[in-house]
């Protein structure tokens, strides 16, 4: 198995709940054809250098995935059929270092964290 990232753009007029399906649509795509994803990084909304569909916006997702070079072709067959996906590239890359993915889920805890303690302040100077 090879090992590949793909950054794709999604169109950000949709609600929060179809851009989930649309990411996991994207992942379950890439586990029903013997691939396995590794880390899926949500970038979020940005502004795009260039007008795409009369679109300003859209939502930047980067999935990185173990996967036969038959998997690449699927997924790009699929993006280009999909209105949603304004833009997409994938990359091969040697490997997936673990360590970079340890250390943005120690970070995202600790905002998570973060945030439940000012939620917490929050509630007490209310009272």
């Amino acid at each position: 198995m090879r090992s590949y990232e793909t950054v794709v753009i999604i169109d950000s007029k949709l609600e929060e709940a179809p851009l989930d399906e649309e990411i996991t649509t994207i992942e379950g795509l890439i586990s029903s054809n013997q691939g396995e994803v590794v880390h899926t990084e949500r970038w979020g909304n940005r502004k795009l250098s260039y007008e795409i569909n009369d679109t300003h916006q859209g939502f930047y997702t980067l999935i990185r995935y173990d996967g036969e070079p038959e998997l690449v072709d699927v997924l790009d067959r699929s993006f280009k059929l999909n209105n949603r996906v304004l833009r997409h590239m994938t990359k091969r890359v040697r490997k997936h270092p673990a360590h970079v993915y340890e250390k943005v889920e120690q970070i995202e805890k600790a905002e998570q964290a973060e945030k439940a303690e000012q939620a917490e302040k929050d509630k007490g100077a209310e009272s």
